[in-house]
């Protein structure tokens, strides 16, 4: 069944379970079918354990969906009390399931498929009856979800509430109350399942309190306009197809097409951990985000305090409100208690903030109706100007790539696709102070293939007050390097996803702070310094280098060891 799969849905499969997502289809297959019968094992082995019987149905509280179950004690929510029963269900392999969008929210995908049919989730106004909870305490292994939704026949008259919960990454159980004919009995059902869960009224969630041992709300964004089209995935036969249609110049669309893609923004971010099935991508707030944010600094603060238990609840909090997926793996492997780990999750918020700033802007497209990648383009607002081949300018930046690759990064090599000259709407106009500024340079920066779309529409931005100032090197800034493979380093290209995008920009340094070893206070500039420079091992050899007013200055010499007191 594996290798019916393409290897965008293989590597998605096993970025859930927490596995290897490069290499070839094959190995891919073989990796996938592996986990599999790991999972079917562990299945059939608590199965021969436990008694099971069929969940009847109940003619008041209508359909009653989910495979067979253990035995369990007279509960409506078994798994408060039998977390390792999610697990099991969780282990079978489910069916393809399609999310149905029909008015703000989109129906639980598990829903059966004659309620999708018939039935959109209840809207009043502004107030759209949908909760997407969760919970993850690391010290009890608990990464857990709760789904509420309030469905109201499209027809009208009829109403009924669904819910679903299970750990992270499974299907659950689930349980369908009603048929309500009155509509007001079914929003007390929901805003009372609500206050239980999370111990919040739901008329005050804008103002949310976290209680320890019950689940948070996942803020969603409903604004996505309903006769827009909504930003969605689309198979490499659409791209192609789009590419043969736009009326962009040929290397500019294949561009666009890289930087707006909603299928690569899911994969990277899903094998980096987070849990995109849960809060999608295209629902994502800013108040989600910094929140995240908020909680990596109160981690940052505790790290090296050696309070393990601090830094466990701390995590669990960090994952409830930025949703992982960790498979069945135990949550205590992933504690954020060293600054490598509270950088990596840095950088997840960094990137899910640019996909924010990406997913708004591409459903907000209004353009040229039929040419997507067009549209894409102008919401930019950034004009690309394809350099050519054997010019000054293309071979300056190559040389400079070249002289500038660190013998310490030779574990791969770069070659370039295509080189633009970019233009930011406003840019120029905002460089202007600095234009007469002593030391210019062009200078490198690298980022994750995710973050363009939000680079290009919004410009480089210093992380938010929220964010913790230690996860930084030289504080809160913006980072450039002299050394292409620094910067290249951040683009996180791998062989299974090669291409990755960098700025070379024009940057004013002025008189610079010279350090030689991190200082996260390093933002707070002495006086008469305009930016910091962090002086490595190795560094460009400037002799001979051009300092016109077109070029700044370029090395056009090979990196040389640095001499560091």
């Amino acid at each position: 069944m594996s290798n019916k799969l393409r290897v965008d849905e293989l590597r998605t499969e096993l970025a859930q379970r927490g596995l290897v997502t490069s290499g070839t289809k094959p190995t891919l297959v073989r990796r996938l079918e592996a986990a599999l019968r790991k999972e079917s094992k562990q299945s059939l082995d608590t199965n021969d354990a436990s008694v099971t019987k069929k969940r009847p149905r109940d003619s008041h509280h209508g359909d009653s969906n989910g495979s067979e179950k253990r035995l369990c004690k007279d509960s409506e929510d078994p798994e408060e009390t039998h977390q390792a029963e999610e697990e099991v269900e969780g282990s079978k392999k489910e069916k393809l399931i399609v999310a149905t969008k029909k008015g703000a929210a989109v129906l639980d995908q598990w829903l059966p498929d004659h309620i999708k049919a018939h039935y959109h989730v209840l809207q009043q106004g502004d107030e759209i009856y949908d909760a997407m909870l969760n919970q993850t305490n690391v010290g009890e292994n608990n990464n857990k979800f709760y789904v509420i939704q309030v469905l109201e026949a499209d027809d009208g008259g009829r109403f009924m509430v669904y819910n679903r919960w299970g750990r992270v990454g499974v299907k659950g159980q689930d349980k369908l109350l009603g048929p309500y004919t009155s509509q007001d009995s079914a929003i007390q059902e929901f805003l009372g399942k609500f206050f239980t869960k999370t111990r919040n009224h739901w008329a005050d969630r804008q103002e949310f309190i976290c209680y320890p041992n019950y689940y948070a709300w996942l803020e969603m964004d409903y604004s996505e306009r309903e006769n827009e089209s909504a930003v969605q995935e689309k198979p490499e036969s659409a791209v192609g197809i789009q590419l043969r249609e736009t009326q962009l110049e040929p290397r500019i669309a294949k561009f666009i097409s890289l930087i707006c893609n909603v299928s690569m923004m899911k994969q990277q971010m899903m094998e980096i951990g987070y849990n995109a099935e849960k809060l999608p991508l295209g629902k994502l707030s800013k108040s989600t985000i910094l929140k995240g944010y908020a909680v990596l600094k109160r981690i940052a603060d505790m790290i090296g305090q050696s309070d393990r238990k601090k830094l466990e609840q701390l995590s669990g909090e960090f994952y409830t409100v930025i949703p992982h997926d960790f498979g069945f793996k135990k949550m205590r492997e992933f504690v954020i208690d060293t600054p490598h780990k509270l950088k990596c999750k840095l950088e997840m918020v960094e990137a899910l903030g640019e996909i924010e700033v990406a997913t708004k802007l591409l459903n907000d497209d209004t353009g040229v109706q039929g040419d997507p990648l067009y549209s894409h383009y102008q919401r930019l607002q950034c004009e690309l100007t394809p350099v050519e081949v054997g010019t000054d300018e293309f071979s300056v930046i190559a040389k400079y790539m070249q002289n500038t690759h660190a013998k310490t990064h030779t574990n791969y090599t770069v070659d370039i696709v295509q080189l633009f000259r970019v233009s930011r709407e406003g840019e120029v106009d905002c460089f202007k102070k600095f234009s007469d500024t002593k030391n210019r340079m062009l200078l490198w920066h690298g980022s994750r293939l995710t973050n363009w779309t939000g680079i290009l529409s919004q410009g480089l931005r210093i992380a938010p007050p929220e964010a913790p100032v230690t996860g930084y090197m030289f504080g809160k800034g913006v980072y450039f390097a002299d050394m292409f493979s620094k910067s290249a380093n951040y683009c996180y290209a791998n062989s299974a996803a090669t291409a990755g995008v960098l700025l070379l920009c024009e940057v004013a340094l002025g008189d610079m702070a010279e350090l030689l070893s991190a200082n996260s206070s390093a933002d707070k500039l002495p006086q008469g310094k305009l930016s910091t420079k962090g002086v490595g091992a190795t560094a460009p050899d400037l002799s001979g280098s051009s300092g016109t007013r077109r070029w700044c200055c370029c090395p056009p010499r090979t990196a040389k060891r640095t001499t560091r007191p």
